[in-house]
């Protein structure tokens, strides 16, 4: 496909495993570490969580080659079993297929089987993946399949790997006693910029590319954002980015290239968005709501031409922004449209979407027709700037604050200058500033 194009050896992002391309961050390799002594020592549970496509195949893998044939393994991922299917599809998986429904026969045949193993000096090893899914019986199953033992040690070990809410279903109050006899849990998070700029330079590298010469600097950024650092989302935004390259006969991964993409890709973000834009107005929604509970501010701060003019939170999804007196922010400017833009809230990803409007958005200073949004983005509607702030941290920083707090992600005036922004102020000066302005409008 595209490897001629970019001089490539290999696709670098195909979505089929290969052990060539295995990325360890540290989290990784301490997951390896972790479950092979855990399997090493007969632990009875081992138990691995993480988002969808974040590695947790990739990290078995590479234990069970490094174990070596002295381990005889089964892996289930059909989970949606009762109890007596998964006895069932465990003997399927050992080469003993038994479909009678007889519970005695089956737990006969696994137990002699499991000492059978032992005696050949061989340990079992079960693993079964999206676990999430098990119901309450099937892991109190495997929890009295753990049991089986003999005198001087175990004879089986259980792997769980399955999607955050896998913790959930673990700290079941009925389930106290599985949680006691698993000593590795670990939840696996996703990369972080530096290690996705990483993953993507080493994947490049192998298939015998550079990344400078493939992917402009922020399109990489770009990358991270649009996948949170997933690195199975990673492959597939790229993979189809090169893609697009070749076709398009670019020498580069581009900012707009990788927006064609994910409007290409119909991801969720995106794909949720449509219908929004009709008469109707959409079902306004909360932001979403910290660990702790609370909901996560989010607040706007609001400048024009370098001077700070308001801070608004918006506690509603989606939020419009445009000239019009019905939008949640109104703002008054030649250059922005009755309705210009909104920001919305989808599955706790944050995106500002430009509404068709005369003179579109620039986030962080780009020309984009939407984007993904962090803390500190800055987005522009002519001579007005928004600056995007999702202030988890300030759900601690309710205490009174001093008058004056630097906020240096700001957007600086034409001197250069850094802004220092109020952090509270009194409706009588809120009112006078509005009325000097003339900017901006907020709805009663």
């Amino acid at each position: 496909m595209y490897e001629q194009h970019f001089g490539l050896t290999c696709r670098p992002f195909d979505l089929a495993p290969d052990p060539r391309f295995i990325f360890m961050t540290a989290q990784h390799a301490r997951a390896v570490a972790n479950m092979k002594f855990a399997l090493m020592n007969r632990d009875s549970f081992v138990i691995i969580t993480g988002e969808i496509g974040i590695g947790k195949t990739t990290i078995l893998n590479t234990v069970l080659e490094e174990l070596g044939p002295d381990f005889v393994t089964a892996k289930l991922t059909h989970t949606t079993l009762s109890h007596i299917e998964l006895l069932q599809a465990l003997l399927s998986e050992f080469g003993m297929p038994i479909y009678k429904k007889k519970k005695v026969l089956l737990l006969d045949t696994l137990r002699a089987f499991f000492l059978k193993k032992h005696e050949e000096g061989k340990h079992v090893v079960i693993i079964v993946d999206e676990a999430q899914n098990l119901s309450g019986p099937a892991l109190e199953e495997l929890r009295l399949l753990s049991c089986i033992d003999t005198a001087d040690r175990k004879i089986i070990s259980i792997v769980l790997t399955g999607q955050p809410n896998l913790d959930d279903v673990l700290d079941a109050p009925g389930l106290t006693q599985l949680r006691q006899r698993a000593r590795l849990r670990q939840r696996l998070e996703p990369l972080n910029e530096d290690e996705t700029l990483e993953y993507l330079r080493h994947r490049l590298a192998i298939a015998g590319g550079e990344l400078d010469a493939i992917f402009e600097p922020e399109a990489v950024k770009d990358v991270h954002r649009l996948t949170q650092g997933i690195p199975r989302l990673i492959n597939t935004l790229c993979d189809t980015a090169l893609t697009a390259c070749m076709v398009e006969n670019l020498p580069k991964v581009t900012l707009d290239i990788i927006d064609e993409v994910v409007h290409e890709l119909r991801w969720q973000w995106f794909e949720e968005r449509q219908g929004s834009h009709s008469s109707a107005a959409p079902e306004p929604q909360a932001g979403p709501a910290s660990r702790g509970g609370r909901p996560n501010r989010v607040m706007l701060m609001v400048y024009k031409e370098g001077q700070f003019v308001e801070q608004v939170q918006a506690a509603k999804f989606p939020f419009v922004i445009g000239r019009s007196n019905a939008n949640d922010l109104v703002v008054i400017d030649k250059e922005v449209s009755r309705r210009h833009a909104l920001v919305d809230c989808i599955g706790g990803i944050y995106v500002v979407e430009d509404l068709n409007s005369k003179n579109g958005i620039l986030v962080n200073r780009k020309r984009r027709p939407r984007a993904l949004l962090r803390s500190g983005d800055v987005i522009s509607f002519g001579q007005v700037d928004v600056v995007f702030y999702s202030d988890r941290a300030a759900a601690g920083r309710d205490a009174p604050a001093p008058s004056l707090v630097a906020v240096p992600d700001a957007p600086a005036s034409d001197t250069g200058k850094t802004l220092a922004l109020p952090e509270a102020q009194d409706d009588s000066e809120h009112t006078a500033r509005q009325r000097k302005t003339g900017i901006l409008k907020l709805p009663s």
